[in-house]
């Protein structure tokens, strides 16, 4: 009984660890997002959750190791999303439609996490590139294995270049990411300096549409696109 309720204590004592955790992190993503990396403050965090900075640094070594964490943390809730929503989808074209649609819904519901990886790009170019390709390689490798099943199945060309197709697709989506995040940043700095009235916030997954299209277009038969329009 008492080892029973020594395991009880310590898994109630792990989840409110672990909450504590996910409170840092949701407060250094807001303030890291809104004043960049450089001219945020440890202070800045405690004070946002009335704690002491002592108590971040039980959690996070330093405030670099807090913001990697906030981006580490973002890219895993990307790919438990696509895994959840995307990966049981058996048919290749309904699979990239809906990958797209996740994706851009992903950012328009945690905007700040565009800024934070635009951010961690500059700050940290190493680190980026070691979270980036560990996300980016078993990104690509499913999406050559919806490609070559496609193609499998008499859906997809039988000419196409399935490794290059894959890279295009993974840099189209991100391509669309970065220039939706510099045409917002600049027209919401442009509001403020200017005192223009708020306008109607843009969404990119107002996109998903056309950029669906255009992937479709370039990977299905010339025989199945009038079919998938349908």
């Amino acid at each position: 009984m008492k080892m029973q309720t020594d395991i009880e204590g310590e898994n109630k004592k792990a989840l409110l660890v672990q909450l504590r955790k996910d409170q840092i992190l949701a407060a250094a993503k807001l303030i890291f997002a809104q004043n960049g990396y450089r001219c945020t403050k440890i202070e800045q965090i405690s004070d946002y959750l009335n704690i002491g900075k002592g108590t971040i640094y039980r959690y996070f070594n330093d405030k670099k190791a807090l913001f990697l964490a906030v981006f580490e943390q973002g890219l895993q809730q990307l790919r438990e999303r696509m895994q959840t929503l995307v990966e049981p989808i058996s048919d290749p074209a309904r699979k990239i439609a809906v990958a797209v649609k996740n994706y851009f819904e992903f950012f328009d519901n945690d905007p700040e996490l565009i800024e934070i990886q635009m951010q961690v790009r500059s700050e940290f170019k190493n680190e980026f590139k070691q979270f980036y390709i560990a996300l980016y390689s078993d990104y690509i490798v499913k999406i050559q294995e919806d490609l070559r099943k496609g193609i499998k199945m008499g859906i997809f060309r039988e000419d196409m270049d399935v490794e290059k197709t894959a890279e295009t697709i993974s840099a189209t989506l991100q391509g669309v990411l970065q220039s939706f995040y510099i045409r917002e940043f600049e027209m919401e700095k442009q509001s403020s300096e200017k005192s223009i009235p708020e306008r109607e916030k843009q969404l990119l997954s107002s996109r998903t549409g056309a950029v669906t299209a255009l992937l479709l277009e370039g990977v299905l038969k010339r025989e199945n696109i009038g079919m998938q329009k349908k």
